[in-house]
């Protein structure tokens, strides 16, 4: 088994990859912002899913409504 980098890949930071359900919710936030009047929500929730890493209820309720509270 060869365990050497090449030396294209030395100094360059790791890339990231994304896990299955990041890719699967990063679909339907794609899709969920090109209906009518979900586009503000969808950036919202893709932040707070995707980016901020938070899936708790109340989160995602004042992502989706704002006004609310």
């Amino acid at each position: 088994m060869d365990t050497t980098e090449s030396n294209d890949d030395k100094g360059k930071p790791p890339t990231k990859v994304k896990s299955v359900a990041a890719s699967i919710l990063g679909e339907f936030f794609d899709a969920l912002e090109k209906e009518e009047g979900f586009g503000e929500a969808a950036l919202c929730l893709r932040k707070v899913v995707l980016e901020d890493g938070v899936f708790a209820e109340p989160t995602i309720r004042v992502a989706l409504f704002p006004d609310a509270s």
